[in-house]
């Protein structure tokens, strides 16, 4: 990654600088792994469909040892799951070709990427732990690219946070609930009347 392929653009999202080469490769590579998300949905009846195993990262169980649980876990995720993967897919593929991504469509992207990176992991059998990688292997060299596009964009999405407000800390109330009209506590009881200065407090205690 010796040049930066996606940059903040004015009001919003980024431009995209990508060469030719690697649009075409954006636009192909989820067809197959959105193909085969795809066919998991429409395989799905009364039963669920047991997941591939270069597709488990994707729907990682939550209960390994309790599979009522799983079971029930899965009947509520597994569409949502199939759809929000489907989704980011179809949006890399299809918006490959542009030149300015909005911050939902950058927020698509990572999720994209990272799927193809996770089966292309999975089949690589890599793991967080591995240093010593195939770099001469032409799956492990795109496993690297998507990761360093995966890292361009993160950087970017991060740009789309606001910058703090200088001096905000100082319009925080002690109170968090704030101060109801009426001079009156968040719970309903009066507040202590403040002397003016150089007055003490007046002392409520009786002889």
């Amino acid at each position: 990654m010796l040049r930066r392929r996606f940059r903040p653009a004015p009001g919003g999202g980024c431009e995209v600088r990508l060469p030719k080469q690697e649009r075409e490769l954006l636009k192909s590579l989820p067809r197959e792994l959105h193909s085969a998300i795809v066919a998991i949905g429409e395989a799905s009846g009364d039963e669920l469909v047991e997941i591939p195993q270069s597709l488990r990262r994707l729907f990682p169980p939550a209960y390994s040892t309790d599979d009522e649980a799983e079971r029930r876990y899965t009947d509520l995720t597994r569409n949502d799951l199939l759809l929000h993967h489907s989704e980011a897919l179809s949006v890399l593929s299809s918006s490959a070709g542009t030149t300015y991504l909005s911050e939902e469509e950058v927020g698509r992207w990572m999720t994209a990427l990272n799927d193809l990176r996770l089966v292309l992991g999975t089949v690589l059998d890599v793991t967080d732990v591995e240093d010593d990688l195939d770099v001469t292997s032409s799956q492990h060299l795109l496993y690297y690219y998507l990761g360093g596009l995966e890292e361009e964009l993160v950087g970017v999405l991060s740009g789309f946070l606001p910058e703090p407000v200088a001096g905000a800390d100082d319009l925080i109330p002690e109170d968090p609930w704030g101060e109801p009209l009426g001079g009156l506590r968040w719970d309903g009881t009066p507040l202590p009347r403040q002397p003016p200065p150089g007055e003490h407090a007046p002392d409520d205690r009786r002889e």
